[in-house]
């Protein structure tokens, strides 16, 4: 299975408010100024120490306690480097979780530097965190299992330089749509559950453009594309065309305006394993502002020749 990813823009009126996403301008026009860049990306959130003295004040901390809220993996970390490998333990997250759950360090949690990874445990953001409900969202991620892929998290925010998110708000994945993905009557189907995977994994982009954004709100807001592809690959009918069904062979997201709004086609293209022949089926999402959401679920889709 292969990804593609389209931007197809029509030239935007400038008194649109998809021009305005697109370019923006100062009233005198003299200017150019960016328009805001939104991110729908997903991830593990993690936390990191910025420097030394915020994780000695937490060691501290946690031996003024009984010996359940110690925290042994933060002793004998006394100098930079040894704090840089502190960081890149994959483990950390379930000893921060230990520490910084507890009120007593709710201010050291505030100074924490926050990050989402992607499932690799690869960096994507680092997370500027503006309110405590939302800080109380990240200390709960960390209470996940370890490789467990349903304690994702959904984060929406606009980008700020250096691969940086203003949050605006944190959705667990297992509380989207998705959630009836993971709970429904086919989760317990090895064929299924591999079929969910190999489609899931597609969610390691960035999202930080309109047709990543839309992929990645596709992937966790629309149960369908399971539902169907399931179907496709492993129900069809043994009097039809391709009785061993199809096979999901590429994803494409191709973006454009539709009057003053910007959509993307998330594209999934099937192959008969008899005849060859291809099938399309796309999910619409409309991506113009901050927060996506559905246009249609899912319908055939006849690509152009053209694009």
């Amino acid at each position: 299975m292969t990804l593609t990813i389209t931007d197809q823009q029509n030239t935007p009126l400038l008194h649109s408010d998809t021009a305005q996403r697109m370019f923006a301008a100062d009233p005198d026009m003299q200017t150019p100024r960016q328009p805001d860049q939104y991110a729908y990306a997903v991830g593990f959130i993690n936390a990191k120490f910025p420097n030394l003295n915020l994780e000695k004040e937490l060691y501290q901390n946690s031996l003024l306690g009984s010996n359940e809220t110690q925290l042994p993996m933060l002793e004998n970390i006394n100098d930079d480097i040894a704090l840089q490998r502190l960081n890149r333990n994959n483990q950390l997250y379930q000893t921060l979780f230990k520490g910084l759950n507890q009120a007593k360090n709710r201010y050291i949690a505030y100074s924490m530097q926050w990050v989402l990874d992607n499932r690799y445990n690869e960096q994507m953001y680092t997370l500027l965190i503006p309110t405590d409900e939302l800080l109380t969202q990240c200390i709960t991620a960390l209470g996940r299992a370890q490789n467990d892929e349903a304690a994702q998290m959904v984060v929406i925010g606009q980008l700020q330089p250096y691969n940086t998110i203003q949050v605006q708000a944190i959705v667990p994945v297992s509380a989207l749509p998705f959630g009836d993905v993971l709970h429904g009557d086919n989760h317990g189907k090895e064929q299924f559950q591999n079929l969910v995977t190999e489609i899931t994994s597609l969610d390691i982009s960035a999202g930080d453009t309109d047709a990543t954004r839309a992929l990645n709100y596709t992937l966790y807001n629309n149960p369908t594309v399971y539902q169907q592809s399931y179907h496709l690959c492993y129900q069809s009918r043994r009097d039809g065309p391709n009785p061993n069904g199809y096979q999901l062979v590429n994803v494409d997201v191709q973006t454009s305006q539709s009057g003053d709004r910007l959509v993307a086609d998330v594209i999934f293209a099937y192959q008969g394993i008899n005849t060859g022949a291809l099938q399309f089926w796309r999910s619409r999402v409309d991506v113009t502002g901050e927060y996506p959401f559905m246009v249609s679920s899912w319908e055939q889709y006849l690509p152009s020749s053209q694009q």
